[in-house]
């Protein structure tokens, strides 16, 4: 007959401390793919709504442009006004770019990958 030899309490705590390492590594993985695709998925629903933004504000700016050209009485004084209008948003929003661009990205992502009202150290420890 074998004998079955029973593991010894450092053997058995080991494979636990084991066991517990790669189910944690399996944690991290699923935490990062969720977090991933999380951001990704509101990557796109932010970009179709950024796509029909501007469509429907190049076309309000056609129409703006041939309104006001049809009441200055030349079509290119419109489109004149409607560019230079467009090129001081264009400077503001350059001038206030990480207050108004960057800050609330970075915001939104660390947001969404630290989870919403957890804070960091729930996620790590």
């Amino acid at each position: 007959m074998l004998s079955h030899k029973e593991p010894t309490v450092v053997e058995s705590l080991f494979q636990q401390v084991g066991e517990y390492a790669e189910t944690r590594g399996a944690l991290l993985k699923l935490t990062a793919v969720d977090k991933a695709s999380e951001l990704i998925s509101l990557a796109a629903v932010r970009a179709a709504v950024f796509l029909i933004a501007s469509v429907t504000i190049l076309l309000l700016s056609i129409a703006t442009a041939f309104l006001l050209g049809e009441w200055l009485g030349r079509y290119s004084y419109g489109f004149f006004i409607v560019t230079i209008a467009f090129a001081l948003v264009g400077i503001l929003v350059s001038l206030r770019s990480a207050k108004w661009v960057k800050d609330p990205v970075a915001r939104l992502v660390i947001t969404k990958v630290l989870g919403e009202g957890r804070d960091a150290q729930h996620n790590i420890g």
